[in-house]
């Protein structure tokens, strides 16, 4: 009884750290800034996705967001609200139907991920759909023209095109609202006069010019995030109580039943059945009658 009570209390304890990082569904995104880096730092499209949760949400928070099909995961961050620095110490777990979910403890988020393009000669084509379950109240889109391109043609047509103080050229679209379940679809096309990619082309480490691949005052770290802490620190408490039981049944089970001494017990003294005179065990006649035993 007393071992049950312990597992209890046990179970009583870990279970809300383990699963209570699961329980605050996001319900819509506030804002998500969508961009496409194609021919960056790899022979593909890089795709940005910096994202901004809505004021009422209650963390940590669960945000589930689709990825497209042959996806290559690059990073998943949040974004601290204290520093403003990306940190990739948030739990996320890819989706077989399309999705990937993480859980974060800060409103901001960052996602980045590579998709494969179309190659015909000089021409690179790839074509992106936005489908979620969850609206989007500000949905931003822009396409960053690689440095080696003399044309970048999109579909739909895009309202400008914005040459940024990092030395890129970027299409970009109005900001809309998408609600759940209405996709937005993007089709770009290119013609590259080279094969040199972007990235060889930005300014020198020491320029103090922003790097276009991290957030305005931010930088990756890797502090301690005391989420995941707490939900391996519940399942490991989960699996002691659980080893501890199935160790205490194991014992109590080979244990045996303590040895019959009944037979032992009876006295090993007998008596003659003639004088009734103590005899002990291998005589063949009573000391004190003489009788035959």
């Amino acid at each position: 009884m007393k071992r049950m009570s312990f597992i209890l209390i046990i179970l009583m304890m870990a279970m809300p750290m383990a699963t209570g990082f699961a329980q605050n569904p996001v319900r819509a995104i506030d804002s998500l800034s969508l961009e496409f880096w194609p021919d960056y730092d790899k022979a593909s499209v890089l795709v940005l996705m910096t994202g901004t949760l809505p004021a009422d949400t209650h963390f940590p928070a669960s945000v589930t967001l689709p990825l497209p099909a042959g996806a290559q995961l690059n990073a998943v961050a949040r974004i601290d609200r204290n520093d403003g620095a990306m940190k990739d110490d948030i739990f996320s777990v890819p989706d077989p139907d399309g999705a990937m979910t993480f859980i974060t403890t800060d409103p901001s988020f960052r996602v980045e991920y590579y998709l494969p393009y179309t190659i015909n000669n000089n021409q690179r084509s790839f074509d992106y759909t936005w489908l979620a379950a969850i609206p989007v109240n500000n949905f931003q889109v822009r396409v960053q023209r690689p440095t080696s391109a003399d044309t970048l043609n999109t579909e739909p047509a895009a309202a400008n095109v914005v040459s940024s103080g990092d030395g890129f050229a970027y299409h970009t679209f109005p900001a809309r609202a998408v609600p759940a379940g209405q996709p937005f679809s993007l089709h770009v096309d290119y013609n590259m006069t080279g094969d040199q990619l972007s990235v060889a082309s930005l300014p020198p480490a020491n320029t103090g010019i922003q790097s276009p691949a991290l957030p305005v005052a931010s930088k990756s770290g890797s502090g301690m995030n005391w989420a995941l802490v707490a939900v391996i620190a519940g399942g490991f408490l989960i699996l002691v109580a659980l080893i501890w039981q199935m160790a205490s049944r194991r014992t109590s089970s080979s244990v045996g039943k303590p040895a019959d001494t009944g037979a032992e017990k009876q006295s090993r003294a007998k008596f003659c059945r003639n004088c009734g005179e103590p005899i002990d065990k291998g005589d063949r006649f009573c000391s004190g009658c003489g009788a035959e035993l």
